[in-house]
């Protein structure tokens, strides 16, 4: 089975929702959360994978980049407002379009570096730009995973069986390996409870929906150009508020 752009993003756009629920809206069953926020975890590469698509495919890098941080503002303002007026325990702090507006910053500097190769100084340049990028990267959302991500399925895009195999292997090794290692002796230590603490290492199973991508962009408008980033702020500011409400009672 064989699945277009906008397919896929409207398949991750409905498990973010799931994973906003469990996230935000109190007193749902163990068993529920821990669902909807494993299936969650497949979102994020989905898009990390898109947005590496979208940087060769944009006409203008710089366009492209200045649409994700301007939405990055918008999202952090307006959550800002939604917290203000709806005061919960629970604080907003999503914000995906600031670690994919990281995404292409870095990828255009790494750009600029191979435009560059013959110059050392403006290598040493774009080497210092590019860790700095990564450094402010590990404080947005996606974190130093989203780093890890665009730089996957940069530097191995086209390469489908090197590209899973490298994140796979990054992923469990970061995700599961290495807090097994870290943890195994401590008193208390279950394997399960390991996978339960941390479902960050379910973001592997975003591979087989990466894998069914066509290279095709499908329906393509002006709405579906803009209904990503109409949807991720709306669509958190609803369930925050719903949550709130649901909360008083």
């Amino acid at each position: 089975m064989k699945l277009n752009s906008f397919q896929l993003k409207i398949f991750a756009m409905i498990l973010m929702v799931l994973d906003h629920i469990s996230t935000y809206i109190p007193n749902l069953p163990f068993n529920l959360i821990i669902s909807f926020n494993l299936v969650g975890r497949i979102v994020a590469p989905i898009f990390f994978f898109f947005i590496v698509e979208g940087f060769f495919h944009t006409r203008s890098k710089t366009k492209y980049a200045i649409r994700l941080f301007t939405w990055a503002l918008i999202m952090f303002c307006g959550s800002k407002l939604v917290v203000m007026i709806f005061n919960r325990d629970t604080g907003l702090h999503n914000n995906i379009f600031l670690s994919l507006g990281m995404s292409i910053l870095l990828m255009s500097i790494i750009e600029w570096i191979k435009n560059n190769k013959k110059n050392i100084k403006f290598i040493f340049i774009g080497i210092i730009g590019a860790l700095a990028v990564i450094t402010l990267s590990v404080f947005t959302e996606a974190s130093i995973h989203g780093i890890i991500a665009t730089l996957i399925f940069y530097f191995l895009r086209g390469k489908k069986r090197k590209m899973t195999l490298t994140y796979i292997s990054i992923s469990l090794l970061m995700n599961i390996i290495s807090p097994f290692i870290n943890f195994m002796n401590t008193p208390d230590f279950s394997f399960i409870r390991l996978l339960q603490d941390d479902l960050q290492w379910a973001e592997i199973l975003s591979i087989p929906f990466i894998m069914m991508y066509n290279g095709k962009r499908g329906l393509n408008t002006k709405f579906t150009k803009y209904l990503f980033y109409i949807f991720y702020p709306i669509h958190l500011w609803i369930i925050y508020i719903l949550g709130y409400f649901i909360s008083i009672k």
